[in-house]
């Protein structure tokens, strides 16, 4: 027990030692439960699940925005990948194995046979059936056999299937075919044009309280003439564009492009010192059924979430000094009443 606690104080302290820069999801995370903040920032205990959209959302942005690293990043199965239960089977089996061993046998071997029922046994799946072997059959399939075989030669890369490729494919072509898209994201810029393009750009800004702020921006195109920093953020959405409005105050989205626009501030502050610069934001949104909307954030909007954002960084800024990461911030000061 006690060597518990040492390791847990361990962690916290080379936390606390460097400095912090705060991106969105983490404060989305110390918003939303300051405990999976603790739990993914100081103990480094963090979430390896990767939700479908999201993934998406990884493929077009490398398709469209950043070529040549979808290689890197990716590798097409020519088959569907197994779904639900049955495939966390399969990456918990992947990951019991050391990063540096190379995996030779196959997926109906006896030692994963037996890694497999101990795996269902520890999730509580398919323990209403009777013997260990209808166990194994409910997991070991040809769909299985060859996510298998994919994963020994995948390496770090996430492994896509034919219709995640497609439907992604689908999604570049519709972004690039709108002009207004193309436009704000300079797709199409020629030599003669004094424009810069930066995608998938990480950008960090110090702030004037105890923690600085980070990002992976997603466009930024200075045009030189029109003395203009175009701040784009790409959205995939399940929903439709109709909802969009509803999705950013769900999902936060306000904040995140609030942060984005500190950071672009920091970086492009020579340029912006002179007045005739500005910025101009917009979320680019394709949704479910690939119709694109650029919809662009105001002047006014902006100062608003500006202010909203102050506000939720004072209240990360005390779970982080008072290093109270149990309720969230109203909660933990009693704020909330019925």
């Amino acid at each position: 027990m006690s060597e518990e606690k040492v390791s847990v104080q361990e962690l916290v302290d080379e936390f606390y030692s460097k400095p912090f820069y705060l991106s969105y999801s983490g404060l989305n995370k110390l918003l939303y439960s300051p405990s999976l903040f603790y739990n993914h920032y100081v103990l480094q205990q963090r979430e390896e699940k990767i939700e479908s959209y999201l993934i998406d959302g990884k493929v077009i942005h490398c398709l469209l925005l950043d070529d040549g690293s979808f290689d890197q990043q990716f590798i097409l199965m020519p088959t569907k990948l197994p779904s639900g239960n049955t495939k966390l089977v399969i990456d918990k089996l992947w990951q019991s194995y050391p990063n540096d061993k190379p995996v030779t046998c196959p997926l109906d071997f006896d030692d994963n046979t037996l890694g497999i029922i101990e795996i269902l046994k520890e999730m509580n799946l398919h323990q209403s059936l009777k013997t260990d072997k209808q166990r194994i059959d409910k997991i070991i399939a040809d769909d299985t056999k060859e996510y298998w075989e994919f994963l020994k030669i995948s390496g770090n890369k996430t492994l896509l299937d034919s219709e995640t490729m497609q439907r992604c494919n689908e999604a570049v072509d519709a972004l690039k075919a709108n002009d207004v898209v193309s436009e704000l994201l300079g797709l199409f810029v020629n030599e003669m044009q004094h424009v810069d393009i930066y995608n998938e750009i990480y950008m960090t800004c110090e702030q004037d309280r105890a923690f600085g702020l980070k990002g992976i921006l997603d466009n930024v195109k200075v045009d030189h003439d029109a003395k203009i920093i175009y701040l784009n953020d790409l959205k995939t959405t399940g929903k439709t564009i109709s909802d969009f409005k509803e999705t950013v105050d769900f999902f936060n989205y306000w904040a995140q492009i609030a942060i984005y626009y500190r950071l672009v501030a920091y970086k492009f502050y020579e340029l912006l010192k002179d007045e005739k610069w500005k910025v101009e934001t917009a979320f680019i949104v394709i949704d479910k059924y690939q119709q694109v909307y650029p919809f662009k954030v105001s002047t006014l909007t902006m100062q608003k979430w500006q202010a909203q954002l102050e506000e939720k960084l004072n209240e990360a800024e005390w779970h982080y000094k008072e290093r109270n990461y149990k309720l969230p911030y109203e909660f933990a000061n009693g704020l909330v009443t019925l």
